[in-house]
């Protein structure tokens, strides 16, 4: 299946990979993972008031098995309405900020467990 070319370049440094029921908390802000990389990840939201795209937070990322990322940073790279007029559900894609090796450990060890990674993996040979 060939893929349209939009003329436009693909900006992500990192794969990514669609999440399995996994939650991140932002600032008393709860969403469903989208998809999620090594560099950051999205998720979907109720937008119940703006927040500001400029100051950095730090995440809690829950997963399956009770699999928990603590005090990761990020910044907001974008944040969009999910329909047109007075939807409140979001999109929202954050970059991770400067990592530990622990840290990318962790991730690395989280994106296994809790994304489609290792069903493509399994059923790609």
């Amino acid at each position: 299946m060939m893929e349209a070319d939009t003329g436009l370049k693909e900006r992500r440094a990192h794969k990514r990979f669609k999440a399995k029921n996994c939650t991140i908390a932002v600032r008393s802000k709860l969403g469903a993972i989208i998809d999620i990389s090594m560099g950051g990840l999205s998720f979907s939201y109720i937008d119940t008031g703006e927040w500001p795209k400029d100051v950095p937070s730090l995440a809690i990322i829950f997963g399956a098995d009770d699999l928990c990322l603590d005090e990761f940073p990020l910044r907001v790279i974008s944040d969009c309405s999910l329909s047109k007029g007075m939807s409140m559900m979001h999109r929202c894609g954050v970059q991770f900020g400067e990592l530990s090796r622990k840290q990318l450990s962790q991730l690395e060890h989280f994106i296994w467990v809790n994304s489609m990674l290792e069903h493509e993996l399994r059923y790609s040979e």
